[in-house]
């Protein structure tokens, strides 16, 4: 595992093998001529990253319902 994830995660994954690592933009420019050879290109609107951790942060929608209910609610 890699990232943020021991200091996220160290009781729910114990047994873990962590590496103090984060990507950067070097790092995926090293990978992406592979990637592109292999057809796993995709279009930019299509284009999403992938997370493997719980939601880290409420959507626009979620924040304007939050402050729509603390307005009605001095």
């Amino acid at each position: 595992l890699v990232g943020n994830v021991q200091a996220v995660y160290t009781s729910r994954l114990p047994q873990a093998r962590y590496f103090d690592a984060l990507p950067s933009a070097t790092a995926m420019l090293r990978l992406a001529p592979q990637l592109l050879a292999s057809g796993a290109a995709v279009s930019a609107e299509q284009a999403r990253p992938r997370y493997v951790r719980d939601k880290v942060a409420k959507t626009t929608d979620e924040r304007l319902a939050d402050r729509a209910v603390q307005n009605q609610h001095p």
